[in-house]
């Protein structure tokens, strides 16, 4: 029996919005690793993880592609990149994967026929916000401990921590 005209088309074809998103910031990540071939390496391995995970809906997957890339970050910031560029440099892979891992669970909810472009826009927004202002009390926490030893920064540092993590969910 085939279901009703009105009803989704649920074939979990993930969203293109989200899907090119995360693809942008995946490119973004494998630009900032390129200079160095081990870096730019292991980004091309977590690009290609998190390509199989979106095509097969594979939560697992995109995990994995996502420490891939932020591998090739952290590969990256042993050339004697500065921690700030470590923080900037990590914004488009958690961008990458919770992007992903949004467009592949609105497309298993929803489907293809339902138009879900103001709730991937929403959804883009607010990861940025989180992603901007989390990176933004990092960076000042970061700056006042280089500038002083205190306790109290690096506290704060991990408090920001927390609080970034805490907010995706």
């Amino acid at each position: 029996m085939s279901p009703p005209s009105d009803s989704p088309d649920r074939n979990g074809t993930p969203p293109r919005f989200s899907v090119g998103l995360s693809a942008l910031a995946t490119l973004v990540v494998l630009a900032l690793a390129a200079p160095a071939p081990a870096p730019l390496g292991v980004g091309l391995l977590g690009a290609l993880l998190g390509a199989v995970g979106v095509v097969r809906d594979r939560d697992g997957l995109l995990t994995l592609g996502a420490v891939g890339l932020f591998g090739a970050v952290l590969l990256a910031r042993t050339a004697g990149r500065s921690p700030v560029w470590l923080l900037a440099a990590s914004v488009p892979v958690v961008l990458a994967w919770v992007t992903a891992r949004h467009a592949c669970r609105l497309g298993r909810q929803m489907g293809r026929s339902v138009p879900t472009l103001r709730v991937e826009l929403v959804h883009a927004v607010s990861t940025l916000a989180v992603l901007v202002g989390g990176g933004g009390v990092g960076y000042l926490t970061y700056r006042s401990a280089v500038t002083s030893t205190s306790p109290l920064a690096v506290g704060l540092l991990l408090l920001a921590a927390v609080a970034f993590t805490v907010a995706l969910r």
